[in-house]
């Protein structure tokens, strides 16, 4: 029985395949991935086919409660000496945003992340292999930041076809402290150059030694957008709070960039409203793709171990229900088997 309803099923897939490609590719207003001006870039669909899996949890996800003690739910989060701007003479520079057309089905579906520094091994292959076989549809890698300087060419430049003949997108990501906006800005042209998909500044707080203004940011996307040409710039951004929303610069940036990455990192609370919380505020700005937990947050002062399974599904089903374009997890070298297992067997 199975074997004479599997034509019709693969027809019913490649029927439903094709409208959601259709779906991606509607005119403005129609769906999230074209608004404000932006429009995509038609792209043939991906062909990999995706296996049936058991489901390790029910959908809808239900609420989880971090396992969490009394004493982590205590901890204050570390917070390091903010830097003081250095003197930096920026130019006023007006710069008119025309609409642009920009192809961001490279961002679309689940991703993971790795953190390499200069002179680390990327086990290339391997990690192709691992996310073509957990169906992943992006891998985001690190290429440089302002201490290291650009060193991801010749990963990139090795990466990109064998992550492409998977159907694997790659998107470099950077660390700018904006010190220079001009000389970070650069790295992100050396990655484009390189073949990277889509590019995205880590822009962080004062706290992690950003030199943060919005003429300083508006300087350095500015820049970043005129390399990426029809490539998308995704900012990854720390999740918005009622702090934040008045300090950080989350609408300063949407003009230059085509989707926002939020740092989801729930530690011990509830991960569903973390995400919700981050789609409610960012989504009326730009598309969102959230960063979920998948690494020790206890050197940070945040909650012991890795977040459980159940958990990673929680943060992907509220996130992939409330709108994003995509999601990923932080990182590829910290989490284990049973996170990357939910990743890997949720119906994105």
């Amino acid at each position: 029985m199975l074997r004479n309803h599997q034509p019709r099923r693969l027809l019913a897939a490649f029927a439903a395949a094709l409208a959601l490609v259709g779906l991606i590719l509607s005119p403005a207003g129609a769906s999230p991935l074209a608004m404000n001006g932006h429009q995509t870039v038609p792209k043939p669909a991906k062909a990999r086919i995706r296996l049936r899996v058991r489901l390790p949890f029910p959908l809808p996800a239900r609420a989880v409660a971090p396992s969490c003690g009394a004493a982590q739910r205590t901890t204050a989060w570390l917070v390091s000496t903010s830097p003081r701007p250095r003197p930096l003479r920026l130019p006023r520079i007006a710069y008119p945003l025309a609409a642009h057309r920009i192809n961001v089905l490279p961002l679309v579906g689940k991703g993971v992340w790795i953190t390499d520094f200069p002179g680390d091994r990327v086990r290339i292959a391997r990690d192709v292999s691992l996310a073509s076989k957990d169906g992943i549809d992006q891998l985001w890698v690190r290429v440089g930041s302002t201490h290291d300087g650009f060193y991801g060419g010749a990963i990139l430049r090795a990466l990109v076809p064998l992550a492409h003949a998977r159907h694997i997108s790659v998107i470099a990501w950077d660390f700018p402290t904006l010190a220079n906006p001009a000389i970070d800005a650069r790295r992100a042209r050396l990655a484009f150059q390189s073949g990277a998909d889509a590019f995205s500044p880590d822009i962080e707080t004062p706290a992690e030694g950003t030199y943060l203004s919005v003429a300083r940011v508006t300087q350095y996307l500015a820049r970043v957008r005129s390399y990426a040409g029809r490539r998308a710039v995704v900012a990854t951004v720390p999740q918005p709070s009622l702090d934040r929303l008045a300090t950080y610069p989350y609408a300063a940036e949407a003009p230059y960039i085509d989707a926002f990455a939020p740092m989801v990192y729930w530690s011990c609370t509830e991960p569903g409203a973390a995400v919700a919380n981050s789609m409610k505020v960012l989504s009326q700005l730009r598309p969102v793709l959230p960063i979920g937990q998948d690494y020790n947050m206890a050197s940070e002062g945040g909650r012991h171990g890795l977040p459980s399974g159940q958990e990673i599904w929680r943060f992907l089903d509220v996130a992939h229900r409330d709108g994003a374009i995509g999601a990923s997890l932080y990182d590829l070298e910290s989490g284990g088997p049973v996170q990357l297992h939910s990743l890997a067997a949720y119906p994105w």
